[in-house]
């Protein structure tokens, strides 16, 4: 492993061979040596995600699943402000990520962008959250073909209101100009992912059927996600 290790150091490009074998790599780590995963994102995540389009998040809740609570609790926003002395506000598994970015950077948590529409309006919420595991759908049943893929549908299945995640064609001729996902219908959005080589399409399928949630689901993952407060 060291060898591939340095070969990230250098940007030396990976085989699919070696590739895999790293992702097996930070499984084992964040299974069984949390404290090491941590180092190893620290020290090669920006190479993973800049030469892979790989993400790995270092915390088990991060700025992703900080502003899926918002959403939902849109009262607690206003507790940001009061940090630390309102950390029991927010739930536990949240608590590393807020205190590391108090110490690092908080000006950040001071201007997060959330969607418009506040939670506390039952009209328009997110979806209810799951009650199994999210299921991860892979083109011929290979999770490591596309470099990345596997960790960016990782990322969206730590949105509680996902069910299932699949990859269903190539964007033909071109590369997308940019990510994004866009609402189907009231139980389905769809989604570009690109990496080096490709841009693939693939289908969020959400836990409830119902347009209004579609929406503000869309619009909340492509903030979390892309900085970006489109909705359909």
């Amino acid at each position: 492993m060291r060898k591939l290790l340095r070969k990230l150091e250098y940007n030396h490009s990976l085989s699919e061979e070696e590739y895999e074998q790293v992702m097996d790599y930070i499984d084992w780590l964040r299974q069984n040596t949390p404290e090491s995963y941590l180092l190893f994102c620290q020290q090669y995540g920006g190479i993973l995600y800049q030469q892979y389009s790989t993400y790995l998040p270092p915390y088990p809740a991060g700025m992703d699943q900080l502003i899926e609570y918002l959403v939902r609790n849109s009262w607690a926003y206003k507790e940001i402000a009061a940090l630390p002395a309102t950390l029991s506000s927010f739930p536990r598994a949240l608590h590393p990520y807020l205190l590391y970015m108090l110490h690092h950077d908080p000006r950040s948590l001071q201007s997060i962008n959330i969607p418009d529409v506040a939670a506390a309006d039952d009209t328009c919420s997110l979806p209810e959250p799951r009650k199994q595991p999210a299921v991860l759908k892979f083109e011929a049943a290979n999770s490591n073909k596309e470099p990345g893929l596997k960790a960016h549908f990782e990322r969206l299945s730590r949105f509680t209101f996902i069910s299932r995640l699949q990859s269903y064609r190539y964007l033909t001729k071109h590369k997308a100009a940019q990510d994004r996902i866009e609402v189907v219908d009231g139980q389905c959005l769809a989604g570009i992912f690109t990496n080096k080589e490709k841009s693939i399409y693939y289908y969020i399928f959400l836990t409830e059927d119902n347009l209004a949630k579609a929406q503000l689901a869309c619009q909340t993952l492509n903030t979390a996600l892309y900085g970006s407060r489109k909705r359909s």
